[in-house]
């Protein structure tokens, strides 16, 4: 260790003092090289003298946090899957890196070590960055993630999940399973559309081709004017001829606009009994326009009151268990059965 300049000012004065012959230089050399020596002595006994050791760069450990989301738009299924694939790690274990918070995966190696977790995590599609250890581990011994950063901003600067532009474009990411089948369906489906538009186009070329292939059929016969059968002359209609017979008895009568029902007996003596809207024995108790007899006349029902109006009715039905006639002018529909 060399001395302070105080120190060899005052070993250079000493000397000078006594310097008197020829041989003053080698004198003064000497005792500066005692005096050195001296020096040096007592430094190493104080224990000023100190093994500075590496520098402090060369210690420096790092850790791989594993942020617990996918990058790039990467499937997390499928990116778990990976995980698992890489690290041999339980399928368990894969999902509880991947809830969304960042957790170290690695810790205390290496920053070149780290790093080529970090890629090779990245190349899968899983957020992963580097990030400097604590210098005392005993502070992290609960697993909570610091970020250490060093005073006035030294050293390297935390790599960013995603930077780097290379291991963003190893991330593949898988298609949809439908697209794939999609994709190698499509040289079928083209060939099938291709042909469907050639049958469209060509389609009259090929009648025509057909169509001289066939043999020309014979024009159809001419039937001669004599030979015409005479329309067969239209039969008369048949016309509705009622039974009065049919007619006899009881019945119950609804009209077919209010829903009204009566009931009533023809007699076969012409006479017409009107019995109200219950049937019982003997005529109800009415006005005098009731009806009191009837006849047929063809195809009408001819009823006459007490005062001796008539009332003529259409027919259009007659049987045994259906009576059924009306006035079209009057908006009279009367449809009777059986009771």
């Amino acid at each position: 260790m060399i001395s302070s300049p105080t120190s060899v000012t005052r070993l250079l004065a000493e000397a000078a003092g006594d310097c008197t012959s020829r041989h003053c230089g080698t004198k003064l050399a000497s005792r500066m090289v005692s005096r050195k020596e001296q020096l040096t002595d007592d430094a190493a006994r104080r224990g000023a003298v100190m093994d500075p050791g590496p520098p402090r760069y060369e210690n420096m450990r790092y850790r791989v946090v594993l942020q617990g989301r996918a990058i790039g738009g990467a499937d997390i299924e499928h990116v778990k899957r990976e995980f698992v694939r890489v690290t041999g790690l339980p399928a368990a274990v894969a999902e509880g890196y991947f809830n969304g918070m960042p957790q170290p995966i690695k810790r205390q190696v290496a920053r070149a070590d780290a790093e080529r977790i970090a890629a090779t995590l990245r190349a899968i599609g899983a957020a992963a960055s580097v990030e400097r250890e604590v210098d005392d581990p005993d502070d992290d011994e609960h697993g909570e993630i610091h970020i250490a950063a060093n005073p006035l901003i030294i050293g390297p600067p935390t790599v960013i999940p995603g930077s780097d532009a290379g291991t963003l474009a190893a991330v593949v990411v898988p298609r949809p399973r439908w697209v794939r089948e999609l994709r190698a369906k499509l040289p079928a489906i083209g060939g099938v559309a291709a042909l469907v538009v050639a049958a469209l186009y060509f389609a009259p070329e090929i009648d025509g081709f057909v169509q001289t292939l066939t043999p020309a059929s014979a024009p159809p016969a001419v039937v001669a004017a004599s030979t015409r059968r005479a329309p067969a002359a239209s039969e008369p209609a048949a016309t509705f001829a009622p039974d009065a017979t049919l007619l006899y008895g009881p019945w119950r009568c609804t009209d077919q606009r209010t829903g009204v029902a009566t009931y009533w007996t023809y007699r076969d003596d012409g006479a017409v009994v009107y019995h109200g809207d219950t049937l019982k024995e003997g005529a109800a108790a009415t006005a005098t326009d009731e009806p009191r007899a009837w006849r047929l006349a063809g195809e009408h029902l001819v009823l006459t009151s007490a005062q001796g109006s008539v009332t003529s009715f259409a027919v259009d039905v007659l049987t045994l268990t259906n009576l059924r006639y009306g006035d079209a002018r009057s908006r009279i529909a009367i449809d009777c059965r059986r009771p």
